[in-house]
């Protein structure tokens, strides 16, 4: 069922081709590095530390730009992004540290602005601004950790899917890059901040609060316009 609506949905973005083609409409893909993490805010009383690291991953997909003048159009995109972070946290008054990984993968729309500022020769720099839907494809969180009972360190781990975060996931983005002209083909690179606004409620160690984080990803990728 959530298949199906995926398709529906894309089915209903999806613009006619031939009316794009007359209106100079142009498509495209990109494909590069995510580098991605979570952040929240800490409370000044909180009984833990947290140190948040980066997931390492992977972005691609296709793109169709419509250009309003010659300097500037709007990017509709349809991605496969994969989010994300490791946290280590260590509790206060407890003998107990965990380390906990989160992979979130995420199918992005986004609708991006995009506005050429500077032409040198054959190479355009551009502003992007923006925002994008993102709707989790799957998710694996795996926690592992030490704790002391009785000055006895015991190890252990635990590995789930993620189920019960939000699947919809909705973020501001901007960014920039530089275009040229290789072999014919308007090729370019970019780099994009995007920044969720809504919570996703994280899965914590058994018996603990889920961790209130947001989502925070930087692209940086490759491609060309066909």
């Amino acid at each position: 069922m959530i298949r199906m609506r995926y398709a529906c949905l894309l089915l209903l973005l999806l613009p006619n081709t031939s009316l794009m083609a007359q209106n100079g409409v142009k498509f495209g893909f990109r494909a590069g590095y995510s580098l991605a993490t979570q952040y929240g805010i800490l409370a000044p009383d909180i009984p833990y530390t947290v140190d948040v690291h980066y997931r390492q991953g992977l972005a691609g997909g296709l793109l169709i730009y419509y250009p309003v003048t010659e300097s500037f159009g709007i990017q509709q995109e349809f991605l496969y992004v994969q989010k994300g972070s490791g946290e280590d946290i260590a509790m206060k008054n407890r003998p107990i540290r965990t380390h906990t990984e989160y992979d979130l993968n995420y199918f992005e729309i986004p609708v991006v602005m995009r506005l050429a500022f500077l032409r040198v020769k054959n190479c355009t720099v551009y502003s992007t601004g923006g925002f994008a839907l993102s709707i989790r494809l799957n998710g694996e969180y795996r926690l592992s950790g030490v704790a002391e009972v009785k000055g006895v360190p015991l190890a252990f781990s635990n590995t789930n899917k993620i189920k019960n975060v939000d699947i919809f996931d909705y973020g501001f983005l901007y960014g920039a890059g530089v275009e040229r002209r290789i072999f014919g083909k308007r090729c370019f690179f970019e780099y994009r901040f995007t920044i969720g606004w809504n919570i996703l409620m994280m899965t914590t160690a058994e018996g603990e609060d889920p961790a209130p984080l947001r989502n925070q990803d930087y692209l940086f990728t490759v491609g060309l316009y066909l």
